[in-house]
This record gives structure tokens, sequence and C-alpha cells, in this order.
């Protein structure tokens, strides 16, 4: 591949690591601060899968309904999922790494999906449970690869890197995120 779309070097080799309690921390104390740092190419991914999810999931109940479910989500996770993607970012060089991954592949999630099954429920969608649950799933793995994918410098926002170049980096990364796991196994036996 060109050099113009390799992934950076390892974050975690070029970057100084960061205690997760300390940044937790500054998150709590400043929450407005993850508005500022409004992650958008977490959001627009996001969004349109999401979307697609409610939409798929509601259909059963009459296309109406399940649009009206699509652009309640497509509105939810634009904001949610940017906001989600502003704090994976922040972790991105947080430490201890086994830390970080339960914060990463459950908390975050779990919030969204707390934050989710209200909007839903406040706009009478019709089988939120399962997509809910859907959404979750696909939470976990997502805000899991995106912490992959940040720690590797794809999908950052406010380095100058292009959208363009994340996607070109896509199935790079999903390789070596599926990969991941064995080569840790690997590495301890």
């Amino acid at each position: 591949m060109p050099d113009t779309i390799q992934p950076e070097a390892s974050q975690t080799q070029t970057q100084e690591t960061v205690p997760l309690a300390r940044v937790l921390l500054g998150i709590v104390r400043h929450p407005l601060g993850l508005l500022r740092g409004w992650n958008w190419k977490a959001a627009m991914f996001s969004a349109m899968v999401r979307a697609t999810i409610f939409l798929l999931t509601n259909l059963h109940a009459g296309f109406v309904h399940a649009l009206r479910a699509m652009l309640v989500e497509l509105a939810f996770s634009s904001v949610a999922a940017g906001i989600a993607g502003s704090v994976t970012q922040r972790l991105r060089n947080t430490v201890p790494v086994a830390a970080t991954a339960v914060v990463v592949w459950l908390g975050i999630p779990l919030a969204m999906m707390t934050l989710q099954l209200t909007v839903h429920h406040i706009n009478g969608t019709a089988h939120v449970r399962t997509a809910v649950i859907a959404s979750f799933i696909f939470a976990a793995f997502a805000t899991g690869f995106n912490w992959f994918s940040m720690r590797n410098g794809v999908f950052v926002t406010g380095e100058g890197r292009s959208f363009a170049r994340d996607l070109l980096l896509v199935p790079r990364m999903i390789a070596q995120f599926v990969a991941a796991p064995a080569r840790m196994f690997l590495r301890r036996t």
C-alpha cells in the first residue's frame, strides 16, 4: 500500500502513556470538554450503522414506525457516538491497558445503552429491546475497534488526518483487530 494510507506507528510506542484514573477524573471534572473534542468520525460511522439496525429491527412494526426509530437513532447516535468517540480518543494512551479495556468494552457501551433506551422509550420505539441489545453488542465491538484503531492513529480527530484515509485503512484495521487476540495468545505461550 502507498505510504499515504499507512497507519501511524503504534501510539502506545510513540506517545506518553497517561494513568486511566487521571483521564477519567478530567472527564468527570470537565464533561463539556467532550463536546469540544466531539469525534465526528466516530459519530458519522456509528450513526449510519446504528440507524440501520433500528430500521431493520422495527420493520415488522410498519415502515413509518421503523423510519421514526431510524431517525431517532440517527439523531441520538450522531451526538452520543461522537461523545463516546471523544472519550475513547482520550483513553487511547491510558494505563493500565486492562482497566482501560473494561471501560472501553463495557463502561462506554453501557452508558450509551442507558441513554439510548431512555431516548427510544420517550419516543415510543416499538421494538426497542431487540434494537438496544443489538446496538449494545455493536457498541461494545465498535468502541473496542475504535480504541484499537485510535491507538494506531486511525479515526483520531484534530490531528489533520482525513476521514477518507481512515476509511481506506478500515480493512487493515479490521484484520489486525481480529488477529490481535491470537497474536496476544501466541506471545504469552
